[in-house]
């Protein structure tokens, strides 16, 4: 008898505890499935457009409730003439309904064969970059860091830009995202206005407010105090 009495309580303990665990699990999916929809649900995943001509990438758009809209045309020496070369948002982005994707289209190869033109490389990674240049017997020339908000290690522009006309195997300077993070201030006192500004685009950084004031100790257009101060 005792056996038995036990077994009913193990028995109703269980259930009261299933149905409990059963009824939480039921107030939890009710109230938190709203902002699991809201957060993933009402998104689209850009679909990749590069290379695909204006009209086909265009039905793509449209038939997931996006806009399309070529931003400009530029020569490039590898993307077919009239073909997408570059997109914003890039490939795999989530956007929301009725969103704007910016593309921009190639006017293909149009130089003289002793020129060559600077392809779209903005967005590669660097080994991308080098590949995209060396397809286009392009090589790169200084590189440089720069905090930006585009992906860490990401090609942000090039110098000249890209769809300039350069002589064959011209070295192309490179901007390289560092990412959001924080950056060393270099000591610039001492120098030049000029030089300033060129030492603080190399670290990342543009120069902010000039004061300008007289001080028999340093000749003109001399920096002599700046904020924040290095390091």
């Amino acid at each position: 008898m005792y056996y038995e009495q036990s077994g009913s309580k193990s028995f109703v303990i269980s259930f009261v505890t299933s149905f409990f665990v059963t009824i939480t699990l039921n107030i939890l999916f009710i109230f938190l499935m709203p902002n699991i929809t809201a957060k993933f649900g009402n998104t689209i995943e850009v679909p990749n457009l590069k290379g695909l001509d204006v009209e086909t990438a265009r039905q793509i758009i449209e038939s997931k409730g996006l806009s399309l809209i070529i931003e400009k045309e530029v020569e490039d020496p590898i993307v077919e003439k009239g073909r997408i070369a570059f997109q914003n948002p890039l490939m795999g982005s989530r956007v929301k309904k009725g969103d704007i994707i910016k593309v921009i289209v190639s006017k293909g190869q149009q130089a003289t064969s002793e020129e060559v033109i600077i392809p779209i490389i903005t967005g590669l990674t660097l080994p991308q970059a080098r590949v995209r240049l060396a397809e286009a017997n392009l090589t790169i020339g200084k590189i440089r860091m720069e905090v930006s908000d585009k992906p860490e290690s990401t090609v942000i522009r090039s110098v000249p830009q890209e769809g300039e006309k350069v002589p064959l195997k011209f070295p192309v300077e490179l901007v390289i995202s560092s990412g959001m993070g924080e950056t060393i201030v270099p000591k610039i006192t001492g120098l030049t206005i000029t030089r300033a500004r060129k030492v603080l685009e190399d670290n990342g950084l543009t120069v902010g407010k000039i004061t300008q004031i007289s001080d028999p100790e340093y000749g003109f257009d001399i920096v002599i105090k700046q904020n924040p101060i290095a390091g």
